[in-house]
């Protein structure tokens, strides 16, 4: 996947598998199928850099049910950046327990002062308080290192492993993930923002992210609404019939360029050290 300087459906560096979805309202697109061991490595190169001479942050999000494979497609997608640009992220985590994110290997902190020394990380808020004492704790925490990270340079890839969760928080939480998502590519953040659905999600969350991923639906209403996020209803509803959940399918689409594929995770997740170079970007925090 190679995002050319200007291009249109018609002018595009993709991979000689790749071509640009025609559609139609009365036919199904045919899209591209490749397995992301070929596409992947490729994407951690060209993913914010649709210009090469004016490399800017894109915004992601990663829409599927529970279970659908979207925080292994996450994993795997910000550990191949980090092997490929050395980009520094910090993935925020609030479930209680994450099988597949532990299997990143990163460090876990929920200090916001560690997360610059740390370069990769998972920020994960633990506690054993519950309830309303729960969600007080993991607001402050976010909060704070939302508040931290929001500086001029700052050259980071941020990770919400659930947007739905983690805007509900406090109506503070849910104004700055909007500041996040309209203005953070001025300050050198990317964000990727992982949903459950694309209901109940701030309009920002869609309108400002230029790589859309989608896992197929088991309802026909959430179907309607994944499919209207790539284009035409009818043809995208039938083009998310055509994916296999059992293969954990998705479907990626570049809002720019047009550029589609039906993909699948082939390889496993195994966690790889970071590298030597990881305080690079990070370091230029300023306080």
């Amino acid at each position: 996947m190679t995002t050319p300087k200007e291009q249109t459906p018609q002018q595009t560096n993709m991979p000689a598998t790749a071509t640009t979805a025609r559609t139609t309202a009365t036919e199904v697109p045919n899209i591209p199928r490749v397995p992301w061991s070929k596409l992947g490595p490729e994407f951690a190169m060209t993913w914010g850099r649709a210009d090469p001479k004016d490399p800017q942050p894109e915004h992601m999000e990663i829409l599927g049910i529970s279970g659908s494979g979207k925080t292994l497609f996450c994993c795997k997608v910000c550990q191949e950046r980090m092997i490929v640009r050395k980009t520094p992220i910090v993935m925020i985590a609030t479930k209680p327990a994450d099988g597949t994110i532990m299997r990143l290997g990163w460090p876990i902190t929920d200090e916001p002062s560690k997360v610059r020394k740390m370069g990769w990380c998972i920020f994960w808020p633990r506690t054993r308080k519950t309830g309303t004492a729960r969600k007080e704790y993991q607001r402050d925490r976010i909060q704070a290192l939302l508040d931290y990270l929001w500086v001029e340079g700052s050259n980071v890839i941020v990770v919400f492993d659930d947007l739905g969760y983690t805007q509900s928080l406090s109506p503070e939480i849910r104004d700055t993930l909007e500041m996040y998502l309209r203005e953070g590519r001025s300050a050198g953040i990317t964000n990727v923002v992982i949903k459950q659905r694309p209901q109940g999600a701030r309009r920002e969350a869609h309108s400002e992210t230029n790589w859309t991923v989608a896992f197929p639906p088991k309802d026909r209403n959430d179907l309607e609404r994944f499919a209207e996020l790539f284009g035409d209803k009818r043809t995208f509803m039938a083009v998310f019939d055509t994916m296999s959940p059992d293969k954990h399918e998705f479907l990626i689409k570049h809002a720019r360029t047009g550029d589609m594929f039906i993909s699948w995770i082939d390889t496993p997740l195994v966690p790889i050290d970071p590298p030597d170079q990881g305080k690079q970007g990070i370091g230029q925090y300023k306080r």
